[in-house]
C-alpha cells in the first residue's frame, strides 16, 4: 500500500537524517583501532633507541633471574609497539588518498541527494500548488479551467484538482441556473403584464365578431371566420402568457407519474398511432402539482405525435415490461419510458418521450426552451417555454437531444418524493 504524502516525506527526511548520523557513528567506532599508540611512531622510535641504550649499559648478568625475565618481557613490548607503529604509520600513509577521496565522493554523494530531494520535493509541492493558486483564479474570475495533461505531482494533488473542477463546474452550474432564474422572473413580471393586455380587448373584440356574424352578408363570412380565428390564437397566446407567468398554487402532493402517463396516453394519442410504454422497475412518486405535470407531459405527448405525423400502427397503446419491450419499442413511432433516477444525488424518476420523426435540426436544438422560438408555421414559441418553466419549478432537469436511429428524445427528470 502506498505512503500518505507526509509519510513519504517523513522517510526521506529520516534517511538524509539518518545516513550521514551511521557514517559519522561507524567512522568513530572503527577509529581506535586505525589510530597508532599515543606519541605516535617517532616517539616509539625515541623511546626504543633510549631503552636499548640503558640496556646495553646495564649489567644482567648479576641481576636475579626474574628481574632479566621482565626485562626481556618488557624489551619485547617495546620492540613490538615499536613495530606496530611503524606499520600504522606506513598503513595510514598508504590509505590517506584513499580516505580522503572517499570522504571527497561521500560528500558529494550527500549534496546530489539532497539537492535531487530538494528538486523532488520543489516538483511534488511548489508545481501543483501554483497549478491551484492559478486555477483559484480561474474561478473566482469566472473563467473555465485549463485542459490537457496536468503537472505531476502526488497522488494527494490529483485529489485536491478533481475537487476543484468538482467545485468550477457546480459553480458554473450555480450561475447559469441565477441568470436563467433572473431572466425567467423577469419574463414572468413581463408575461402577466402581457397577458392582461392581451385580454382586455380580447372581449368585445369575440363579442363584435359573434356580431358582425350574425348580419353579415355572404361575401364576409370568410373575412369573418379569419377575424374569429386570429381572436382565439390571441386568446390562446394569452393565455399561454398567463400560465407562463403564474406559479402552480397550492401545497405539493404525491404524483404517480406511471398513472399519469397511462392516462395522458389514453386521452392524447390520436387513433391510428402507436405509443409504447415501458417501465424499468416501478419509479418512485415525485412530489409536485398534478396538473400543471399533466400539461407539460400533454404538450411533450402531442409534439411527439406532430413530429410522426400521425403514422399508422398495430393499436392506440402498448405497455410491456420484460425482454418484449426492445422489440415493441423498435416498431411504435412514440415510445416513452418511466425509470428510477438520480438527480443530485437524490433518488428520482426519469421519464423519456421518443419519437420516430424527423428530429431536431442541430442549429434549433439550443433554442427548443426559448420563449418565442418555433419551427411551426402556426406555433406561438411557448409550449416547451411552458414545459421547461414547470420542470424547473418542481426542482428537475429537461433535456432535448436526438436519437441516434432518428426522432427527438425529450428527457424529464424530477426528485422523487421524500421518505
Amino acid at each position: 500500500m502506498a505512503l500518505a504524502f507526509r509519510h513519504r516525506i517523513f522517510v526521506w527526511l529520516v534517511v538524509i537524517a539518518t545516513v550521514p548520523a551511521a557514517v559519522a557513528v561507524s567512522v568513530s567506532l572503527f577509529t581506535p583501532d586505525l589510530v597508532p599508540p599515543v606519541g605516535g611512531a617517532e616517539a616509539w622510535e625515541r623511546a626504543g633507541d633510549t631503552w636499548r641504550e640503558a640496556i646495553r649499559r646495564l649489567d644482567t648478568q648479576h641481576l636475579p633471574p626474574a628481574t632479566r625475565a621482565a626485562i626481556a618481557r618488557h624489551n619485547e613490548e617495546v620492540s613490538r609497539s615499536v613495530r606496530r607503529a611503524r606499520q600504522v604509520q606506513a598503513f595510514r600513509y598508504a590509505i590517506s588518498g584513499t580516505l580522503a577521496g572517499l570522504l571527497v565522493g561521500l560528500a558529494v554523494l550527500v549534496a546530489g541527494g539532497a539537492v535531487r530531494l530538494a528538486g523532488h520535493l520543489s516538483r511534488q509541492l511548489s508545481r501543483p500548488i501554483d497549478d491551484l493558486v492559478d486555477w483559484t483564479g480561474r474561478i473566482a474570475r469566472g473563467e473555465p479551467l485549463p485542459e490537457g495533461p496536468e503537472v505531476k505531482g502526488a497522488p494527494e494533488f490529483q485529489i485536491l484538482r478533481e475537487a476543484f473542477r468538482r467545485m468550477a463546474g457546480d459553480l458554473e452550474t450555480a450561475r447559469s441556473r441565477e441568470v436563467e432564474a433572473a431572466q425567467l422572473r423577469t419574463f414572468r413580471d413581463v408575461a402577466r403584464q402581457v397577458a392582461h393586455e392581451l385580454k382586455n380587448p380580447l372581449t368585445p373584440l369575440r363579442f363584435a365578431v359573434g356580431r358582425l356574424r350574425l348580419q353579415a352578408a355572404p361575401g364576409q363570412a370568410e373575412l369573418l371566420e379569419i377575424l374569429d380565428g386570429e381572436s382565439q390564437r390571441i386568446e390562446q397566446m394569452a393565455r399561454d402568457f398567463s400560465s407562463l407567468g403564474r406559479l402552480p398554487e397550492g401545497p405539493p402532493a404525491p404524483v404517480d407519474l406511471a398513472e399519469l402517463l397511462d392516462g395522458l396516453v389514453r386521452s392524447t394519442i390520436p387513433a391510428g398511432v402507436t405509443a409504447h410504454v415501458q417501465r424499468d422497475g416501478a419509479a418512485p412518486m415525485v412530489l409536485g402539482h398534478y396538473e400543471p405535470l399533466r400539461r407539460a407531459f400533454q404538450n411533450l405527448l402531442l409534439n411527439a405525435v406532430d413530429a410522426v405525423g400521425g403514422a399508422p400502427g398495430a393499436g392506440t397503446r402498448e405497455a410491456t415490461e420484460g425482454a418484449e419491450r426492445d422489440a415493441t419499442a423498435a416498431r411504435a413511432p412514440i415510445t416513452l419510458t418511466l425509470a428510477r433516477a438520480s438527480l443530485e444525488g437524490r433518488p428520482a424518476a426519469r421519464v423519456e418521450i421518443a419519437d420516430r420523426g424527423p428530429g431536431i435540426a442541430p442549429e434549433s436544438l439550443g433554442r427548443v426552451f426559448e420563449p418565442y422560438f418555433t419551427t411551426k408555421a402556426h406555433g406561438t414559441g411557448l409550449g416547451l417555454a411552458i414545459v421547461r418553466q414547470t420542470v424547473l419549478d418542481h426542482g428537475g432537469t429537461i433535456t432535448a437531444a436526438n436519437a441516434p436511429g432518428g426522432g427527438a428524445v425529450f428527457t424529464v427528470t424530477l426528485p422523487a418524493e421524500p421518505a
